[in-house]
Order: structure tokens, then C-alpha cells, then sequence
């Protein structure tokens, strides 16, 4: 389904050659000296770097059907969302299930709000995103907030925490996805890439569809691979003999509430904790990865005309999609020790920006481009990120369970939050960006 239309006639490989720009309207190559577009006669506005509004006219044929899929499937997700927001009301439901339900419906308006808008191009604008001191500010505020809130009126914590969860998870990636405008836009010591951003709409529709579609896809998939790792366990485990870990597989895999057995066995046998670093490190980045794309391979098929920094941003808005819910989830599970956890997430939300920047980039190389061994490259860098990043949170996780606190703090603080900082500071810079 092609939602990114191609003007007759233009040759998406020799757009935006030379000092120049591409028109908002027609999309020709305009040269930087004129004010005005000498095909269609638009004028340019060319002020700080920011997405676009609208493509020139509204979807049509095919681009029309998969916008009104998508008008469907948000009313749907939000009718829902609000359905399951209300019974966690009236049943008193957890902090987790009202915060998943105000994300959940959300998501839904934004695909319902992202869709109507592809519809009528010029008659509304949708918010421009403010500057990176904003957004951490914001931050830093909803982090104060919610300690502010556990500490002095921890009655008020299943009303506020819902808020400031879902507020919270959206903030780094918004933050993220800001430098990341920036750094395309205006790359330290090297020329812009060539070609326009997309509009607002189709970066909010590829954030909702990453947050909905990409994250359910992702839990499926490996669901099913956490199920083939588990049956390799039990054949290594009779293997080399290793009884005591034998036992309580088979005892977590009859008894679900066996599964802190299961964090034991992980705890004291070599062969779980392999297979359980494999299925993290390595498989689930892959998983991942491969969903968060599908956003940009929907709104850009081959033939579409589609830019590099547009598809590398299309990356970016999939990731920080697929944090967002994924930060809801973690947050309010996680809630009682908010004062640490929201900055572990926070990291989070960035990482999976920046490695989904490179998968972004490696469709555009591949499928759009043909540069299938520069696309195999940059999915090894959005793999490998994404990899070293789970490593380091897995082994949060094992000083978390052994209860040693200095453990996880220097993980957290000297490892993961670090981290982000420096993706967050090589995205403005313009990591995507070569010197070609």
C-alpha cells in the first residue's frame, strides 16, 4: 500500500541535485537563490529546520483506502482504550492498567487524528515540535513531580502516576526525535542530505503505528521464539545432566506462578542464563528492529519518492513509537522505584531512536536504492546497538536480583544514562549523515 505519492513523470534518483531545494507543493528542484517556485510559482520558506504540513494534495487510489484503514483502526484502538479505562476505574485497577489504557487511546486518536489530516491538506496545521531544552525540561519536571508525589502524597499516586507515566514515556522521544531533525537538517561540518522531511501527520501515524502494530507484532513473535529457547534449554538441559535446572523448567513451564523459580534457575544454572542472554542480546534486537521498520515500508514502497532523510527520520519516529508503549508498560510496573527507573527508560526511549535510525536507513539503501551491502551494514549497527544496549540492561537486571544496589545505580548512571546522552548528542550532530 504506497501512501507517499510520486509526481508524474519525476525520477525519485535525481531530486534536489546541486544548491538547491525541493518545493512543499510540486516537489521540482527549486534553486536556493529563488524566493519563489518557477514551476508552480509557491513561494519558499526556508526557516529553521522543522517537518512539513502536507504533501500537495490529498491521497488518492490505493493511498486513499490504506488512510481510511488507518481512520478504522485508530477509532477502533481509542473506543477501546477508553472502555478499558473505565473499568479500571470502577474496579479500582492498577496503576498499570490506567496509564496502558490513557496511552492506548492516545494512539488511537493520534492514527485517527494523522489520517483525517492527510485528507485536508492547508485547512489545519499540526503543532510544529519545540526545541530539545523544552523537552528535557519537561522531563526533569515529571520526574520531580513524581517523586514529589510517591514521597509526600503517596495517596495520590494511582491518580497522578497514570499521568505522568504516559506524559513521561512520550517526552525523551520527542526529545530524540527533535535532535534528530536538527542534525539532518543542519549536520556539523558536512552538507545536508538532499530531499524533504515528511509531514508532521505521516511522522505521527508511523510513531502510532510503531507504538500499536509494530510493539504487538514484536510481543507475538517473540513470545513464540521464547518458546522454542525454552524447549532448547530442556534438550541442553538433559544433555549435560543439569537436573536441578531440568526441574524447575518443567515446573515454570505446568505452573505459570512457578516463574520465580524460573529467575532461580536463571540465578544458578549456566545453561538458562545462555539461553536467556541469546534470546535478549541477540534474537530480540533482531525481532524488533525488523517491526519498528515496517511504519517506513508502508508509507514508502519502492517507487515512492522518498528521500534518505526522510526515511532515516520515518526510522527514528518507528522507534520512539515502539519505546513509548513499551516505557508505559515498564514504568508502572516499575513505579517504586520511580526515582531511578524513569531515567533507565527515558535511556531507553533513545536507544531505540537511534538504532532505529539505521533501519531506517538500511530500507531506503535496500529495497528503494538496491545498496543491499550498505543496507546489511547498517543493520548490524541497529542491531548491535539496540544488542548492547539489552546486555547492559540484562545485567541491571541480574544486580537488581542479587539486591545489590551499587551494582545497578553504576549501570544505570555510568553505562545506559551516558549512553543516551551521547546518541542524543551524535544525532544532533548528524550520525546519519555521511561526508559523500
Amino acid at each position: 500500500m504506497e501512501l507517499i505519492e510520486r509526481p508524474a513523470g519525476q525520477d525519485p534518483e535525481r531530486l534536489d541535485l546541486g544548491s538547491a531545494f525541493l518545493c512543499p507543493r510540486c516537489g521540482r528542484r527549486v534553486p536556493e537563490t529563488r524566493v519563489y517556485c518557477p514551476h508552480c510559482g509557491a513561494r519558499q520558506e526556508r526557516g529553521p529546520p522543522d517537518l512539513g504540513d502536507a504533501w500537495s494534495s490529498a491521497p488518492s487510489g490505493f493511498a486513499q483506502l490504506g488512510y481510511l484503514l488507518l481512520i478504522g483502526t485508530g477509532a477502533l484502538i481509542a473506543l477501546a482504550a477508553m472502555a478499558y479505562g473505565l473499568w479500571a476505574l470502577l474496579s479500582e485497577g492498577e496503576v498499570l492498567d490506567r496509564a496502558m489504557s490513557l496511552a492506548l487511546t492516545a494512539i488511537g486518536l493520534s492514527l485517527l487524528l494523522g489520517s483525517v489530516r492527510a485528507f485536508r491538506p492547508g485547512r489545519w496545521r499540526l503543532p510544529a515540535l519545540a526545541p530539545e531544552w523544552v523537552w528535557l525540561g519537561s522531563l526533569l519536571l515529571v520526574w520531580f513531580i513524581g517523586i514529589l508525589a510517591g514521597s509526600l502524597l503517596p495517596g495520590t499516586v494511582p491518580w497522578v502516576y497514570p499521568v505522568l507515566i504516559v506524559v513521561g514515556a512520550g517526552l525523551a522521544s520527542l526529545l530524540f526525535l527533535r535532535a534528530t531533525l536538527h542534525g539532518l537538517e543542519t549536520p556539523a561540518g558536512r552538507s545536508p542530505l538532499s530531499g524533504k522531511f515528511p509531514p508532521r501527520h505521516v511522522v505521527l501515524l508511523s510513531v502510532s503505528l510503531s507504538a500499536s502494530v509494530s510493539s504487538l507484532l514484536s510481543l507475538i513473535v517473540e513470545g513464540v521464539v521464547l518458546a522454542g529457547t525454552v524447549i532448547v534449554m530442556l534438550v541442553a538441559t538433559r544433555l549435560l545432566g543439569d537436573q536441578l535446572t531440568l526441574e524447575l523448567i518443567e515446573r515454570a513451564a505446568q505452573d505459570p506462578q512457578a516463574l520465580q523459580s524460573l529467575e532461580q534457575a536463571f540465578a544458578s544454572s549456566p545453561v538458562a542464563l545462555a539461553g536467556l542472554a541469546c534470546l535478549v542480546v541477540l534474537v530480540v534486537p533482531i525481532i524488533e528492529e525488523t517491526f519498528k521498520g515496517l511504519p517506513l515500508l508502508l508509507f514508502a514502497r519502492s517507487g515512492a519518492r522518498v528521500t534518505e532523510r526522510m526515511a532515516i527520520l520515518l526510522g527514528v519516529a518507528g522507534g520512539i513509537g515502539f519505546a513509548f508503549i513499551e516505557n508505559v508498560g515498564y514504568l508502572s510496573t516499575l513505579a517504586d522505584n520511580w526515582w531511578l527507573v524513569f531515567w533507565f527508560r527515558a535511556a531507553a526511549a533513545i536507544m531505540h531512536g537511534a538504532a532505529s535510525g539505521f533501519t531506517g536507513r538500511a530500507w531506503y539503501r535496500g529495497p528503494l536504492r538496491g545498496e543491499w551491502g550498505r543496507m546489511a551494514l547498517d543493520l548490524v549497527r541497529s542491531w548491535g546497538i539496540h544488542g548492547f544496549w539489552n546486555a547492559l540492561a540484562l545485567l541491571v537486571g541480574w544486580f537488581a536480583y542479587r539486591e545489590v544496589m551499587e551494582g545497578v545505580l553504576f549501570c544505570v548512571a555510568v553505562g545506559l544514562v551516558p549512553l543516551a546522552i551521547l546518541f542524543t548528542v551524535m544525532a544532533r550532530w548528524g550520525i546519519w549523515v555521511s561526508k559523500e
